[in-house]
């Protein structure tokens, strides 16, 4: 059994034991991504913290799990942070300063 009995939190070790297992590979670096999810430094994440940020992030394995086969521009950047209004800061309208550098569409 993984995490903590009392609030289904996991820590680092075990997401890394999760995602060797599920994705049946023997080594993976998770320190990046667990860092990404765990936003607030608590040292544990839940299941609900890591569907939020996979489904803000659709492309995180990619970006965390993957990193020398995605081109290096994107790995200099974390991924923008959502505003107060739950949208992402690089959809916010043109000249209103929000955000970074729009996105790019990923050519495989």
């Amino acid at each position: 059994m993984f995490g903590s009995q009392v609030d289904g939190s996991i820590g680092e070790g075990d997401l890394s034991h999760i995602l060797k297992t599920a994705l049946g590979v023997a080594e993976l670096t998770v320190t990046d991504l667990f860092r990404a999810i765990d936003g607030e430094d608590k040292g544990r994440i839940t299941f609900a913290d890591f569907a939020r940020f996979a489904e803000t992030y659709p492309d995180f394995a990619e970006e965390y799990l993957y990193p020398d086969q995605t081109p290096s521009e994107s790995r200099t950047h974390t991924p923008p942070v959502p505003t107060p209004n739950g949208f992402c800061a690089d959809f916010s309208p043109e000249g209103s300063g929000a955000g970074r550098t729009p996105a790019q569409k990923k050519l495989d």
